[in-house]
């Protein structure tokens, strides 16, 4: 995965070297609607089910992802779409390495769940720990969301994080990318309808 530079980092970021420092968090923080969506995310995306071994490592790692969505206070119109991109990115495996092809020595330039590339680092980002990649590709599409919504001028919140997000996993564009969407966003929707099937059942007593 390509992503789009951000601002320079500075010691009071929370990826500036002194400061990376990342815990795996448990589940014990999930509520049952999110447990439910952790668990059906990962049931829907057939790579990370092939063995049980993934699947057990899945499970773990989407609970992990949604918790971090929490604790961003991503907006409940957008959440799992750190979801959608690791089914795409890597099967919901924190330990995937990929995009040799743009290597020379054949070393793998993409790292971690979410396939981030070797720039992230100096940003104190480790890409091999799930919480540091996935608050870092969070919070870099959140600092988009103010060019995108003076250069595209949404007409809705979630509009504007579509925006956002596809500018921020590709490559700076003159006249910006507001009319493209990232390779997720199917599957994120799918999630979402997953989101909102969760919720009904829940309110009619099933």
């Amino acid at each position: 995965m390509f992503l789009s530079m951000p601002m320079a980092a500075n010691a009071e970021s929370p990826y500036y070297a002194s400061n990376a420092l990342y815990s795996t968090y448990t589940s014990n923080g999930l509520s049952q609607q999110d447990e439910m969506l952790a668990i059906q995310a990962v049931y829907s995306c057939r790579c990370a089910i092939s063995t049980v071994k993934r699947e057990d490592r899945a499970l773990e790692n989407a609970r992990r992802l949604l918790l971090v969505e929490r604790k961003e206070k991503i907006p409940e119109f957008m959440i799992g779409m750190t979801l959608a991109a690791a089914c795409s990115e890597s099967c919901f495996n924190d330990k995937a390495k990929g995009d040799h092809k743009f290597s020379r020595n054949g070393k793998p330039k993409a790292i971690g769940i979410l396939q981030l590339w070797p720039w992230v680092e100096k940003y104190g980002v480790d890409r091999r720990n799930l919480e540091s990649s996935a608050t870092f590709w969070l919070t870099h599409i959140k600092r988009q969301l103010r060019k995108t919504k003076r250069l595209c001028k949404p007409r809705t919140k979630k509009r504007a994080w579509k925006q956002a997000w596809v500018t921020a996993v590709r490559a700076p564009k003159r006249g910006g990318r507001c009319n493209e969407t990232v390779k997720h966003w199917r599957r994120f929707l799918k999630i979402q309808k997953i989101k909102r099937s969760i919720a009904s059942s829940e309110i009619d007593g099933c």
